[in-house]
């Protein structure tokens, strides 16, 4: 495959088939609209709760383990992983709260987090904030901060509702509607010229229920487009075309069947005095079903170059689950109270139990890497090809260890990872080096990042 021809076919061949007349959806277009890429999209994940360490981590001789072995034996995926060993939180000042709250603010910012009466909050901005502010994107949506909520608890402290921060103590809000995020990325037409049709979220959710898609209204100028391209580029466009209405089905199954019920607004994950709400994403029931959504949103929306940085949050700081779908066994009321901080050694099923969720979560990643990597891509690769995933964890340890952060990272980060698929083990790194790395990854040179301005980046990561 030539990367030169495929580039010439992203750029005009799909705007010239198209003319000024057939309206065509604004991600089909922003798919192929773009020249080959030298910043990579960027997708930070967050776990909470840690992880079992004698099961998370593979050797050097065999690139698998108990937690991470669906994900380093994917013949797609395992060699785009990158294992990083030995990061330790490093704390500058003496920050309140625990581990969880250390991590959660810390991880991606480098800088301790701050007490606001009994609220703990990031003390500074987070990654992604620092390179939005130093980047220009040329995608619809420069960043999405997302994530599942649905849990039956009150929140434990307001910072603890995201890890995103745009400076110390404002957090970014966390967007759980995925039926509005739905809307709002996908949900927009547009002429190949410079006027469009906004997306409608009332529309989009009557279409939705009645099991229709976005792409119903524009069939004519699509079957009109693909008639004007050569079946190579059919098979390009036909691969996100899909992608969208195999996700507004599994939307449509979820609104038709109340599988999930969207919420009326953020506000509805907020305590209250009457406790939290039975359904959408106050409600743990909803769970599983949340997180394939999202994953597959977030494929989708990087796969079709509609967004340059997404992060997202598998609950909330400290999260307490009960993995009621997962049925464990060995499982106990409470994973955050009853399993995760009885994980120190002593108590096996706690162990077993750990390892389980992290394995699910393990799957969930996998899946979004498969999905990317079936998006083709102006450069003759793919999306997962052009993607830095970063996959890491509020905590070390599920009893408050920060001392071996769980990091992964997948993609090739558009070239400028030269080699994937292997265990870094440096010895012990402290956290700043992580955000420090990305930076420079992402085209932003850095010495050092947070509290350490001249840590340098990761030890032992072959870097272009």
């Amino acid at each position: 495959m030539n990367p030169a021809r495929d580039w010439q076919f992203s750029r005009r061949t799909l705007l010239r088939a198209a003319g000024s007349t057939l309206l065509v959806p604004t991600f089909l277009r922003q798919a192929f609209a773009q020249s080959p890429p030298t910043v990579p999209n960027l997708i930070l994940l967050m776990q909470t709760n840690g992880t079992h360490q004698a099961s998370f981590w593979p050797t050097a001789t065999s690139f698998t383990s108990p937690i991470l072995a669906p994900m380093l034996t994917d013949p797609v995926v395992g060699p785009k992983a990158t294992v990083v060993k030995g990061i330790n939180l490093v704390k500058s000042g003496n920050p309140g709260g625990n581990g969880h709250d250390w991590g959660w603010h810390s991880l991606y910012s480098g800088v301790d987090n701050i007490a606001r009466g009994s609220d703990q909050f990031g003390g500074g901005p987070s990654v992604d904030q620092i390179l939005l502010s130093k980047l220009k994107f040329s995608t619809p949506f420069k960043n999405i901060h997302c994530g599942v909520t649905a849990a039956n608890y009150r929140l434990i402290n307001a910072g603890r509702a995201s890890w995103v921060c745009q400076s110390a103590g404002l957090q970014v809000p966390c967007e759980i509607d995925i039926y509005g995020l739905y809307t709002k990325v996908f949900g927009s037409l547009t002429t190949t010229g410079p006027t469009g049709t906004p997306a409608d979220p009332q529309k989009a959710m009557r279409r939705l229920a009645q099991r229709k898609s976005v792409l119903d209204a524009v069939a004519a100028d699509l079957q009109t487009l693909e008639g004007r391209l050569g079946p190579t580029e059919r098979a390009k466009v036909d691969v996100h075309l899909q992608a969208v209405r195999d996700f507004e089905s599994r939307l449509s199954d979820s609104v038709t069947t109340g599988t999930v019920k969207p919420p009326a607004s953020c506000a509805s994950v907020k305590p209250s005095k009457t406790g939290v709400p039975s359904t959408g994403q106050g409600n743990e029931a909803n769970a599983d079903a949340l997180f394939q959504l999202f994953m597959e949103f977030i494929a989708n929306a990087i796969g079709c170059n509609m967004v340059s940085i997404l992060t997202f949050q598998a609950g909330r700081g400290g999260e307490h689950f009960h993995y009621d779908w997962l049925n464990l066994q060995g499982m106990r009321a409470d994973f955050h109270d009853d399993i995760a901080h009885k994980d120190d050694g002593s108590d096996a099923v706690a162990g077993q139990v750990m390892v389980g969720v992290a394995q699910y979560y393990t799957k969930l990643v996998t899946t979004l890497a498969q999905k990317l990597a079936a998006f083709p891509s102006g450069n003759g690769g793919t999306a997962l090809d052009n993607a830095l995933i970063v996959y890491g964890n509020e905590i070390a340890t599920g009893p408050h260890g920060t001392n071996g952060y769980p990091l992964v990272l997948l993609g090739g980060a558009a070239g400028k990872l030269k080699k994937t698929g292997y265990l870094v083990d440096a010895g012990t790194q402290p956290h700043h080096r992580l955000g420090c790395t990305i930076q420079n990854i992402m085209g932003v040179p850095a010495a050092g990042f947070g509290a350490q301005p001249n840590c340098g980046v990761l030890s032992g990561l072959s870097l272009a």
